[in-house]
């Protein structure tokens, strides 16, 4: 993939125009989850309300030529795989307004931190719950504690700050969730062989 920065496409629906990703590198982690869970049903609707976050009732009712000759052409790399277990973690992530420095040492981070996460892992093998799912809890359990108020770990703090990290481009929030992934997933799954 090139470091190149790509233009977004642009589309008017009614009078308002949209802009729609043009590779990977422009797909926020909240477009990328739905990507994700639709996968089997994405019908240029569909994908259309994905990337332009409008209802998909909604669109189903507007004409959309437009959309299909003229922007689907464009979304070829749709198709294209792209690993996101293998995609490298940056030195510094910006979610929202903030730029963090990424964490380095989680065994340095608070308690309610490590609880959650265990929580949260627990819950997805439990209920087979989605990996996407996971990504931005995961990411906001580590670093909203960094903007709260009062510096520390809160579980409604943390869900606030889940709606900024699910704006995130998906190719920085997946390597991050990752790397405080990796250790959970493989720790779980080895508990669970004996």
């Amino acid at each position: 993939m090139s470091n190149q920065q790509v233009e977004s496409i642009k589309i008017q629906i009614n009078d308002y125009v949209y802009e729609i990703p043009s590779s990977w590198e422009q797909v926020t982690l909240e477009q990328y989850i739905d990507l994700d869970l639709y996968r089997e049903e994405l019908t240029p609707i569909r994908l259309l309300s994905i990337l332009t976050r409008l209802s998909y009732d909604v669109l189903s009712n507007l004409p959309c030529d437009e959309f299909i000759l003229k922007v689907m052409p464009k979304l070829d790399w749709i198709g294209e795989q792209y690993d996101v277990f293998s995609a490298k973690r940056k030195r510094e992530i910006q979610i929202g307004n903030y730029l963090f420095d990424t964490i380095i040492d989680v065994g340095k981070e608070r308690l309610g931190q490590k609880l959650y996460m265990q929580q949260l892992v627990n819950n997805a093998m439990k209920n087979k719950i989605n990996h996407s799912l996971l990504i931005a809890p995961v990411i906001a359990n580590y670093y909203a504690p960094y903007v709260h108020p009062e510096k520390k770990w809160n579980e409604q703090h943390i869900k606030d700050f889940e709606k900024m990290v699910m704006k995130m481009p998906m190719v920085d929030a997946y390597p991050e969730a990752n790397f405080f992934l990796n250790g959970y997933i493989v720790f779980q799954k080895k508990k669970q062989n004996h």
